[in-house]
């Protein structure tokens, strides 16, 4: 939960005091996904093998959310307490104010899009914001999303690759950022 040892730091270097918050927070923030397979159909609905890439649509991928999901959620490592943030060098207010992220997937607008579902223990101000952004957009293209697309899930019968980054439009935001209403579900970390 609340990291004191982190708090006790920055008000002994920094000054900072950050209050612990009854119920931590959640934050989600969006990223459009890329999805690719080396399947396509006949005129007999029947699958066959290809050597090049063919893009999934975002129409079809919202199809395959609870293959896709259970894929990222296999992906994880169990030792991670604190999800990606175990990859959050920085000792600053980022480090103390947000407990763990996730990715996760959730379909916005009948797309299925990428999530990062952040657990606050206290509000992040615009700075903070923009530098744990940039900590996901990282994880997104080079860590933990660029061994996820490296495996195949297996949705209806064919294999697809899905990529975190590799959106030509790709952007990490906000709900409000968007202009949608953030959705409540139930965070689901570790199974299914």
């Amino acid at each position: 939960g609340y990291n004191m040892e982190m708090q006790s730091t920055l008000n002994k270097n920094i000054g900072l005091k950050i209050k612990e918050l009854q119920e931590p927070q959640e934050l989600k923030l969006y990223m459009p996904l890329r999805a690719v397979t080396y399947h396509d159909e006949n005129d007999y609905g029947d699958l066959y093998q290809v050597d090049f890439e063919i893009d999934v649509y975002p129409e079809e991928l919202a199809e395959y959310e609870d293959e896709i999901r259970a894929a990222i959620i296999d992906y994880r490592l169990e030792d991670e307490k604190r999800g990606m943030m175990d990859y959050y060098d920085e000792h600053d207010t980022v480090n103390a104010k947000v407990q763990k992220y996730l990715f996760d997937v959730e379909i916005i607008d009948k797309e299925l899009m990428g999530v990062a579902v952040l657990t606050l223990n206290a509000p992040l101000n615009q700075t903070e914001l923009t530098k744990i952004k940039e900590s996901i957009e990282g994880q997104s293209s080079d860590g933990f999303g660029e061994g996820l697309e490296q495996r195949e899930i297996k949705c209806n019968g064919k294999e697809i690759y899905v990529s975190l980054w590799n959106s030509h439009d790709w952007s990490l935001r906000t709900a409000e950022e968007m202009g949608i209403s953030e959705q409540k579900h139930e965070m689901k970390f570790g199974g299914m």
